[in-house]
C-alpha cells in the first residue's frame, strides 16, 4: 500500500507540525492523521498552511474507524486538490520508515 503524506504547520493545541497521512474513512471523507497525536481533520489545506492552520478543526477517530479506513489514492486525492500539499509517501504508517519523495 501506498501512504500519502502532507505537513500540516500545526495539529491542534499542541502548535506543533506533523506530517499527516492522508485516509480515507468508510463514510468516504478524506481525511488528514497526525499519528503522533493521533488527531485528525477534515481541513487540510487549512492545517497545511500556518496562515489558516487555526481554522483546522482537529477531532479524534473511534477505533472501529481506525480499522476500516484505507489510504487515500492519488485520484482522490487530486480530485480534492491536495496534491501542491505533498510531501512524499511511505509504503507503511511506522515512523522510521522513510518518506518517498514524489
Amino acid at each position: 500500500m501506498t501512504y500519502f503524506l502532507v505537513m500540516a504547520a500545526t495539529v491542534a493545541e499542541y502548535y506543533q507540525s506533523d506530517e499527516l497521512y492522508l485516509m480515507k474513512l468508510s463514510d468516504g471523507r478524506v481525511i488528514g492523521y497526525s499519528s503522533e497525536f493521533q488527531y485528525s481533520t477534515c481541513d487540510i489545506q487549512q492545517a497545511c498552511s500556518l496562515e489558516t492552520s487555526h481554522l483546522a478543526k482537529w477531532f479524534g477517530l473511534p477505533e472501529k474507524e481506525l480499522k476500516q479506513w484505507i489510504p487515500a489514492t492519488l485520484n482522490e486525492i487530486k480530485l480534492l486538490r491536495l496534491e501542491e500539499y505533498l510531501i512524499g509517501s511511505r509504503s507503511d504508517m511506522e515512523p522510521d520508515t522513510l518518506i518517498d519523495p514524489l
